[in-house]
């Protein structure tokens, strides 16, 4: 059975789906970038903070992503 802090086959594919999405997110090394800003209701891209804007969060999202207990610092899931 599934631990309390295990996601769906569906979540999980829910939140890669919206990773793969994002402008922010580096497909080639599956992070969420770090270096990059994004605004979470325009998908705008920023190198440079600014007011409304959420940095990456730098994670190794397959990780991320199946842990029940992790979110999207942009409020994505």
């Amino acid at each position: 059975g599934e631990s309390d802090n295990e996601l769906s086959i569906d979540m999980i594919a829910e939140r890669t789906a919206i990773c793969e999405k994002c402008p922010i997110c580096d497909l080639d090394n599956w992070v969420c970038n770090a270096k990059l800003y994004l605004n979470p209701d325009t998908n705008d891209v920023s190198t440079a903070a600014k007011p409304g804007y959420i940095k990456g969060c730098g994670c190794y999202l397959k990780y991320k992503i199946e842990n029940i207990n992790k979110h999207c610092p942009a409020g994505k899931w």
